[in-house]
């Protein structure tokens, strides 16, 4: 995979990374985060569930920005998403104005920062996807930004994004700048949210009429293309050099017609090989290449009407169906003649049969009458909506299907378009950790999918120990639990699981065996008393709120996973004497977190900025209920434990 050694390349010779932003068409989400997320950030490609874990909490502590922008109708929502990594669904129509439901979001392009304020970007035809970095034949340049004009047009482009993506850190866009090293470069960043499109900007000054164009996809009526190419560019002599990928190796992806049989033989349109050796094992010439006079052009756009945002309306004016694409076009002063192959006599029979080509078409699914992403705080523990309503119909009947969440949460919209914000659900966040995706349902149809992203990834709990006795040897041995990174993830089991962390399938007789380990394994009086004296220590130190509050609610063994395992170990163990201990013990160490709150939650002036507590009403999670004394044990005994003890 070229491309993703030369994006390593490039973060290996940048400092530390502060933004990685991708944009793509359609996306492979284990491909992102199995290959592409460890190269933006110099790490091995993970191989297990903790290992993937791992690359998060280093993305968290690094505070590196990477962030994927898409087609909505394009993501593969039965992939697994393992990884917080934030996938913006772009509708183009929320973009701009000047895009339709039908317009797709198109473009290709990488955005680099690091945090000495260099910046890189690249642009060419490389969808997120292994066919896009490893199997098709594709076109990728890479610059480094060093005018104030290029940056400009990359924030503009990245802002139109940022705000239909309803993000809300606007601290988190890229900033305004008034001075770059250079006042001038030898290229340009060109994308469809400029005033002026890219066939204007490629032609401008240019006084050559033979231009070379590499596309895998061409307009059904390629005469009538070139036509109005040649009309909108004031260009009439254009003559046009195709290279393009051709189905089974034969095939135009075009309609044969006589105007383009007439062009062929003016010499006004010609077709060509691809210059460069292909791998027999490449699926798709899928690069998109233009040249024309010293300008060459290499980004997303295809050599069709919406692809090249030559589309127009019936008054000859930029048509609402033309796509959102993005390039860089650079100064090039060589020869377009190196830019194709060998000349192909192509003909009638070369052009696909309109059955073929209705196999090649793209058919998008029809979009939803509104946009909504869903997002989830880790730290407030609730889901957000933000989106528009964009359609015309009725507006009731709609649901989402949430995760951690038992029952469907309505989606309701208000009179200006905004949707209500739910209130009032529980929500099981465990099961965030392994399906990141929302469902809305029509009636009782599913009709649409998304990706929920993720907020406040500092108070997301991650991982967990696998029982009470693991938590509380740690604690013995003196192991700090927050600190562990190899304890296993919480969250249900599912058929995510790789070869080398699968359990093995336990052999006839085993009960009997895991029966007396249990028995010796249980958990001493002695190690009970060391681990909470050890714990409440802990809390001892803690002299702010938000430090408090992570080691109740986030680190490995913290408070609230205690209590939790304390209530399991009750419900399944028959050691009355030893759960009574085990509970008041627990109980103990609530009520003096309980306590540290209310004295560190009116000291707002020694939080860190911005800090927002956590609710109350999650505090109430914090404690056990502490079961009737045994049976046949003296009420004066257990009073006189009580009180030595200081049992509450």
């Amino acid at each position: 995979m070229k491309l993703l050694q030369e994006l390593k390349r490039k973060v290996t010779g940048m400092g530390p990374l502060r933004r990685a932003w991708f944009t793509t068409f359609n996306l492979d989400i284990e491909f992102l985060e199995t290959f592409v997320l460890p190269a933006a950030i110099g790490a091995e490609p993970p191989r297990n569930r903790i290992e993937f874990e791992q690359l998060q909490q280093e993305l968290t502590e690094k505070g590196t920005d990477v962030r994927v922008f898409c087609d909505p109708r394009f993501i593969d929502t039965n992939r697994i998403k393992r990884t917080c990594v934030p996938i913006h669904a772009i509708r183009p129509d929320r973009v701009s104005q000047r895009f339709s439901e039908r317009s797709l979001f198109h473009p290709k392009v990488i955005y680099l920062e690091d945090a000495n304020g260099r910046r890189v970007v690249g642009a060419g035809s490389a969808n997120l996807t292994l066919s896009g970095w490893g199997r098709n034949l594709e076109a990728f340049v890479f610059r480094e930004v060093e005018s104030l004009a290029n940056y400009r047009e990359i924030r503009r482009f990245f802002d139109g994004l940022w705000d239909a993506a309803d993000i809300e850190d606007d601290e988190g866009k890229l900033r305004e700048r008034r001075k770059f090293a250079k006042s001038k470069e030898k290229w340009r960043f060109v994308h469809s949210l400029q005033n002026q499109s890219f066939a204007a900007q490629l032609f401008d000054g240019s006084v050559d009429s033979d231009i070379v164009v590499w596309s895998p996809y061409l307009p059904r009526d390629l005469a009538g293309f070139i036509g109005k190419l040649q009309t909108s560019t004031a260009t009439g002599n254009l003559r046009v050099h195709l290279v393009p990928d051709r189905i089974q190796n034969k095939f135009l992806r075009t309609q044969w017609s006589e105007e383009l049989g007439q062009m062929i033989e003016r010499g006004h349109v010609a077709f060509y090989d691809c210059p460069v050796e292909r791998d027999h094992r490449t699926d798709l010439c899928h690069a998109k290449i233009w040249k024309i006079g010293k300008a060459l052009a290499v980004g997303s756009w295809n050599f069709t009407a919406p692809g090249s945002n030559s589309h127009c309306d019936d008054k000859g004016k930029w048509s609402r169906d033309n796509n959102i694409e993005a390039g860089i076009i650079i100064e090039d002063a060589n020869d377009w003649r190196l830019m194709h192959g060998k000349a192909l006599a192509l003909s009638q029979a070369d052009c696909a049969s309109d059955e073929l080509l209705a196999d090649e078409a793209l058919n998008p699914p029809d979009l939803p009458p509104f946009d909504l992403h869903v997002t989830f705080d880790w730290h407030a523990q609730v889901y957000m909506f933000s989106g528009a309503w964009l359609g015309k119909g009725a507006r009731d009947g709609y649901s989402l299907c949430l995760p951690g969440v038992q029952a469907p949460v309505p989606l309701k919209w208000k009179r200006s378009g905004d949707p209500v914000q739910p209130s009032g659900i529980r929500v099981n966040d465990s099961a965030l950790l392994k399906d990141r995706v929302f469902r809305v349902n029509h009636d009782g149809e599913e009709v649409h999918r998304g990706i929920i992203s993720e907020t406040n990834l500092q108070s997301r709990r991650a991982q967990t120990f696998n029982s009470l006795n693991d938590l509380l040897e740690a604690l013995v041995l003196g192991d700090d639990p927050g600190s562990l990174t190899d304890l296993p993830l919480r969250g249900p089991d599912d058929s995510d699981s790789f070869p080398d962390d699968t359990p093995a399938h336990p052999e006839l007789g085993s009960e009997l065996l895991h029966r007396d380990i249990s028995e010796h394994s249980a958990i001493s009086y002695f190690r009970l008393f060391k681990a909470m004296h050890d714990y409440r220590q802990r809390y001892f130190a803690v002299d702010k709120l938000e430090q408090l509050e992570k080691q109740v609610f986030v680190v490995p063994g913290c408070l609230l996973e205690l209590v939790e395992r304390t209530c399991e170990t009750i419900q399944t163990s028959e050691r009355a004497v030893f759960n009574w201990f085990l509970a008041n013990e627990v109980a103990n160490v609530c009520a003096l977190a309980q306590r540290l709150r209310r004295k560190l939650v009116r000291g707002a002036g020694d939080r860190e900025p911005n800090y927002v507590p956590v609710a109350k009403s999650r505090w109430e999670s914090i404690k056990i209920m502490v079961p009737h004394a045994p049976d046949g044990v003296s009420s004066e005994y257990v009073t006189l434990v009580r009180t030595q003890a200081a049992y509450e």
